[in-house]
C-alpha cells in the first residue's frame, strides 16, 4: 500500500488513475475503470474529465462498483453524480448497474452484461471509504460481504436506500490499480491497518494506492 497525503485528493488521485488508465488502454487496448458513489470523488472524476486525452477517452469503459437501487436521474444515484461531472461523456462505453426497477432483474442483468462485455473484470478501481469502514456496498458484519460470484444483491442495507448492488470483494480485488479516497477525521479510524472491517480486508493483487487528507491520515502517524 502506497499513502499519499493531500488537500486536493484530486491533484494526486487524477493523475495516478490516468496513468493507470493509459498503461490498460496500452497493454490492451482498453481501460475498465469501476467508480465509486459519495461526495469526496467528486473532484477527482471532474479532474479525469477535464484532463483525460482523446486517446485515453476512446479506450475507456466504466461502469460501478456499487450503484443505489434509484432512477439514474435521481441524486442519489451514483451514475448520476458520475454524469454531473462529465466524465461520462468522455468514455467510450458505460454499463449501468440499476435504476429503480425490480432488483433482481437488475442485477440478472447487470450480471450478464458485465461478464460479458467486461469479461467479468475490472482494471482499474476508485474507490471511497465509510466512515464505519464500508466500500463499495459491503458493509461490516453484512452478509454481502461474504458473497462470490460477479455482483451481489443487497435488499437491507444498513444506510439507506435499502437496495442496492454492489460488486463483490474477489472483483474488487482483482484488479491491477486500485485508489482509494479519503477524507475527514471520521475516517481515520477505520484506516487503521490490520482491522477486520471490509476496508480492512480489503486485499488488492496489484497496485494499492490511499489519497487522504491529513484528517483521515490522523491513526496512521507521520
Amino acid at each position: 500500500m502506497i499513502i499519499h497525503r493531500a488537500a486536493a485528493l484530486e491533484q494526486i488521485a487524477g493523475p495516478l488513475l490516468a496513468d493507470a488508465i493509459d498503461a490498460s488502454i496500452a497493454a490492451t487496448g482498453r481501460c475498465r475503470l469501476g467508480l465509486p458513489g459519495g461526495s469526496t470523488p467528486g473532484p477527482t472524476l471532474r479532474w479525469l474529465a477535464d484532463h483525460l486525452p482523446a486517446s485515453s477517452r476512446a479506450g475507456l469503459w466504466v461502469t460501478w462498483v456499487d450503484e443505489r437501487n434509484v432512477p439514474l436521474s435521481d441524486p442519489l444515484s451514483n451514475h448520476h453524480l458520475a454524469a454531473r461531472s462529465g466524465l461520462l461523456d468522455a468514455a467510450a462505453r458505460t454499463l449501468p448497474m440499476c435504476d429503480g426497477g425490480p432488483l433482481a432483474d437488475a442485477q440478472t442483468r447487470f450480471t450478464a452484461a458485465f461478464a460479458a462485455d467486461f469479461d467479468g473484470a475490472l482494471d482499474v478501481v476508485l474507490l471511497g471509504v465509510g466512515g464505519d469502514g464500508h466500500i463499495a456496498s459491503l458493509f461490516p458484519g453484512h452478509r454481502a460481504l461474504e458473497a462470490r460470484g460477479l455482483c451481489v444483491a443487497i435488499t437491507d442495507s444498513p444506510k439507506p436506500p435499502a437496495e442496492r448492488l454492489s460488486l463483490t470483494l474477489p472483483v474488487l480485488e482483482a484488479v491491477s490499480v486500485a485508489v482509494l479516497l479519503a477524507r475527514g477525521s471520521e475516517k481515520a479510524a477505520a484506516l487503521v491497518p490490520g482491522s477486520a472491517l471490509p476496508i480492512g480486508r480489503y486485499q488488492p493483487i496489484g497496485a494499492y494506492h490511499h489519497v487522504l487528507d491529513d484528517a483521515a491520515a490522523a491513526a496512521l502517524g507521520k
